[in-house]
């Protein structure tokens, strides 16, 4: 069937054989999608950044599909103004990779 198109519930279908085996349940090609913008945001790629790279037509779409991922992200500044005021620091995030200075010594 080469040159032929393909039904896209064939694809699906296939897809979803390894995602089975691997123990992961049913996974559509549409879920790495969200899985991908979900990556993103866990990785603090600023919210307009990530309506842009999946293509919402505005920034509100992204902030109502992905807004829940977020509420770490109202605790840590919660607890910033919390400790600025009452002068405590508030903790760090983690570091996920080193600084250049940090790589080269």
């Amino acid at each position: 069937m080469l040159g032929n198109p393909s039904d896209p519930d064939t694809f699906s279908h296939l897809f979803s054989k390894p995602t089975r085996k691997a123990g992961l349940g049913h996974w559509h090609p549409h879920e790495l999608w969200h899985f991908g913008a979900s990556l993103m945001l866990a990785q603090g790629t600023p919210l307009r950044v990530v309506s842009d790279v999946v293509g919402h037509a505005s920034f509100a779409i992204t902030k109502d599909v992905y807004g829940h991922l977020m509420e770490g992200d109202k605790r840590a500044a919660s607890a910033a103004t919390s400790g600025a005021l009452l002068g405590r620091p508030a903790p760090l995030a983690p570091r996920l990779a080193l600084t250049d200075t940090e790589e080269t010594g």
